[in-house]
């Protein structure tokens, strides 16, 4: 084989197994472009009602909260999918959320209110988890206190 080849392929080899590598100490890509986007978005809210339907900037079907120390294991079968994103909520008051498109993880969202600069508070919880459909238009009451923009269903 040509030396040239050879080294272009051990080139090529060598950057898939990094981005490999990457991917799954992060995750994916757009599950974190999505969470970014949906802290630039829910922290800058000056409404005093809006629907996720209104508030989220990325395509979404449906989105989950589960309840504080849910295994990874129930998240995953609730949802019915599974994501190098998702974690598992490690205290009371923690913020876990998880959007899905096309039944794919579209964002994924595990962290204190005061780190994301906002809080969603779904209701109709059943068991561990609580659950809204696209299209439902929830109206959500937004309010904010020391920086923490609060979307609490109506209601």
């Amino acid at each position: 084989m040509n030396p040239r080849k050879q080294r272009f392929y051990i080139a090529a080899a060598a950057l898939l197994a990094v981005i490999a590598l990457v991917y799954s100490m992060v995750g994916s890509p757009v599950v974190l472009w999505h969470n970014h986007q949906l802290k630039t978005t829910l922290s800058a809210l000056t409404d005093t009602s809006i629907t996720l339907e209104q508030a989220v900037p990325f395509s979404w079907d449906e989105v989950y909260s589960f309840a504080p120390y849910t295994s990874l294991e129930e998240i995953k079968q609730t949802i019915g999918t599974d994501s190098y994103n998702l974690t598992e909520s490690t205290s009371e008051g923690m913020v876990q959320l998880v959007f899905l498109d096309e039944g794919a993880v579209a964002a994924a969202v595990c962290d204190d209110p005061a780190n994301l600069g906002y809080d969603v508070v779904l209701t109709g919880w059943e068991g561990n988890a609580a659950h809204l459909s696209y299209g439902e238009n929830v109206s959500f009451n937004v309010t904010r206190e020391d920086g923490v923009v609060r979307l609490e269903q109506a209601g």
